[in-house]
């Protein structure tokens, strides 16, 4: 049986975010270890490292799809963003909380 383009095209995709997300976290992971960071549990540190790293190159993946961009240039976003990690989480939070509250403040002006 063969897959189809449209079938392995997105699952190669997804994998290779998921890949470039998993480098990051351990990227990540090791700098701390690195710099001399005390841990308080290396295993749920490293663990957490991973998940963050994972969900913010998912993240950056989706914005840059649903941005239009190229894959040169959307492999440097995940790249980066996943890199980021929970700072790039917690950027987004912040960006959509004020974006909900500018909206809020429009719509009582109404």
């Amino acid at each position: 049986m063969q897959l189809s383009t449209e079938i392995a095209l997105p699952v190669l995709t997804y994998l290779w975010v998921c890949g470039l997300s998993l480098l990051s976290g351990m990227a990540t992971y090791c700098n701390r270890i690195c710099k001399g960071e005390t841990l308080g549990s290396p295993y749920s540190s490293f663990f957490l490292d991973i998940f963050y790293c994972q969900m913010a190159g998912l993240i950056t993946y989706f914005l840059a799809v649903s941005a239009g961009t190229e894959g040169f240039l959307t492999a440097a976003l995940v790249s980066t963003g996943s890199h980021m990690g929970a700072r790039l989480i917690f950027a987004v939070e912040s960006l959509v909380m004020h974006t909900v509250h500018l909206h809020e403040q429009t719509r009582e002006k109404d």
